[in-house]
């Protein structure tokens, strides 16, 4: 951090001893955040440029006032107020430590001076803050006032409305993160998408889970803290990354495409792509680019095949099942909707279960140690599905992989490529899921080969 001194009378000495130094008017300047941080700041300022026939660009309106300079403004208008090749294209200008993103309008007609009309409506940033949310407001804005300007005049005829809708605008999307304008009988609904990374590929042997199912509103999500009552929230001016917590419930009826709608019947938690592709009868790439979408917008997450033969380690995170309360209700009350009438859990033999799974034991071995007899309370797969969602268990893969190369009699050794049939996949960069895909046999199979091949050894990582 770094202080600015007005001047030379702002430091005081007192008896020469120590040395006082008042900060009057400093401008503090916060070096943490850096273009490319990839934080997302609040928007700073909202301001409508517009093209003046007689004094040139200009701005006709701002919120807050004076935030934007003129020296400011005049440095950057040639990009406020582009060439027509770049006009109606949204656009993010990185200047003089302002972030600012805008969508340039020209509206022709005879009815102007010069015979057409420029304007664009800009929000205005810090220049560390991650703005591509904020692009697709801004043209939907654009947009809705290019309408309201050709039937109207509401932007070229200074309407004494536009100073309370930009401060409507800045206090509704910095707060809210969505906005909604009416003028006369048009409303128009706005609302700042949050911008996610792009999911991993979704691959033959990945198993889909609906996360509305496991009850809680997003693996990994804290809860939400609740204001005290009488108390005001303040959101953040510092940095506003607000996601909606409210758990969401997945609605097989609503206005899904076509291909989903297909598949969200059998997206249980336990069938894989492969196997989803062939029940549907539904092309498996296709089925892979629709899973991914609904990965990306956080309705489905991805476990790996859940099989009694699998090996599952506890996570340092399991202590949260000890001490959070709401994911205690949580697991019960998925664990007791499991459509059949069984006994309602016990949290404690949750919890054995789950600290009982380890490297070297088989989730077999610990069902038959917590239920000898042949009825069980509750469902364990529906157990590990919810731990391996939010983290609490993870499931150790086997990776198939020769410790040396078969040889021939003539002393020639073939390279790992050229082996004939499955064998060709055991380089210890595929897991036994993949494989069993790949080849299309099941998991018997493929251990009965692994275990008459004396070079064949098993990683589990």
């Amino acid at each position: 951090m770094q202080v600015y001194l007005d001047s030379a009378s702002d430091i005081e000495h007192d008896n020469g001893v120590d040395s006082k130094i008042t900060l009057m008017s400093s401008k503090i300047m916060e070096t943490r955040y850096y273009e490319g941080c990839g934080r997302e700041g609040p928007i700073r300022c909202i301001f409508l440029g517009e093209f003046h026939p007689v004094a040139g660009p200009k701005i006709s309106c701002q919120f807050p006032d004076d935030y934007v300079s003129k020296e400011l403004f005049d440095s950057i208008s040639a990009y406020i107020i582009p060439k027509p090749q770049i006009q109606k294209c949204t656009m993010t200008i990185n200047a003089l430590g302002h972030k600012i993103v805008g969508y340039p309008i020209r509206i022709e007609n005879s009815r102007y001076e010069r015979n057409m009309y420029l304007f664009n409506l800009c929000f205005v940033c810090d220049s560390w803050s991650k703005t591509v949310q904020y692009e697709p407001v801004v043209k939907k804005l654009g947009e809705h006032l290019t309408i309201m300007e050709e039937e109207t005049r509401f932007v070229s005829s200074g309407s004494t409305k536009l100073p309370t809708l930009l401060a409507h605008l800045l206090h509704d999307l910095n707060t809210y993160r969505k906005a909604t304008l009416v003028e006369g009988e048009t409303v128009m609904h706005l609302k700042v998408l949050e911008v996610r990374k792009d999911p991993t590929p979704v691959h033959d042997f990945d198993v889909p889970v609906l996360v509305a199912s496991v009850g809680l509103p997003r693996p990994g999500r804290p809860p939400r803290k609740v204001p005290q009552e009488g108390s005001e929230q303040i959101p953040s001016q510092e940095h506003l990354d607000v996601e909606d917590e409210e758990p969401f419930e997945v609605d097989m009826d609503a206005d899904w495409d076509l291909t989903t709608r297909q598949l969200l019947p059998h997206i249980n938690g336990y069938n894989h792509v492969s196997k989803i592709a062939s029940d549907t009868n539904v092309e498996k790439t296709l089925v892979k680019s629709c899973i991914q979408n609904l990965v990306y917008y956080g309705v489905v997450v991805l476990i790996p095949v859940l099989k009694f033969s699998n090996m599952y380690r506890a996570t340092p995170s399991l202590s949260r099942l000890f001490s959070d309360h709401e994911m205690q209700k949580s697991c019960i009350s998925f664990l007791s909707n499991d459509g059949e009438n069984k006994e309602k859990p016990v949290l404690s033999d949750v919890l054995g279960i789950l600290c009982s799974l380890q490297q070297g034991t088989t989730l077999r071995t610990v069902c038959e140690r917590f239920f000898p007899s042949p009825g069980v309370p509750f469902d364990v797969r529906r157990l590990v599905v919810f731990a391996q969602i939010h983290g609490l268990v993870k499931c150790l893969k086997r990776y198939p992989v020769y410790v040396r190369s078969p040889v021939r009699p003539n002393g020639f050794t073939p390279r790992l490529d050229s082996m004939l049939g499955i064998r060709r996949l055991f380089t210890g960069k595929h897991s036994v899921d993949e494989i069993c895909c790949l080849a299309r046999i099941d998991l018997a199979t493929l251990d009965q080969i692994i275990e008459d091949d004396s070079n064949v050894a098993i990683i589990w990582r």
